[in-house]
């Protein structure tokens, strides 16, 4: 018998690059993906989704964090290493933002509780 070994196809430049019209972040939600969390180990209920978009966006304080650098960096810090919370607790934009979110968040939980 032969063997019919395909040959790989050269000049492969991989996927296409997704432009925006607006150049601009979709908000918290691009955070939350620039963060890689739905590739970690977390809950369903803590991936970004619709639902928790819709949230956010309905909420002028939490969509408006994208444009807030402390915040962001607050998210970004507390994602890596949740001690970096305390250094923000007395802040109270950011203890603001963080209470909402988390109530977000708990929502999320109890709508997926449900369907489940």
């Amino acid at each position: 018998g032969g063997g019919g070994a395909k040959k790989g196809a050269k000049g492969d430049q991989g996927g296409p690059e997704v432009f925006r019209p607006t150049g601009q972040k979709e908000g918290i939600l691009d955070e939350l993906k620039d963060m890689k969390i739905e590739g970690r180990d977390v809950p369903e209920w803590m991936k970004p989704s619709e639902g928790l978009l819709s949230k956010v966006n309905a909420d002028r304080e939490l969509a408006s964090a994208v444009d807030n650098a402390k915040i962001t960096r607050a998210i970004e810090e507390v994602s890596k290493d949740p001690q970096a919370w305390l250094k923000y607790k007395d802040d109270p934009e950011v203890s603001s933002y963080f209470a909402k979110m988390m109530g977000v968040f708990g929502k999320q939980y109890e709508e997926h509780e449900a369907k489940a």
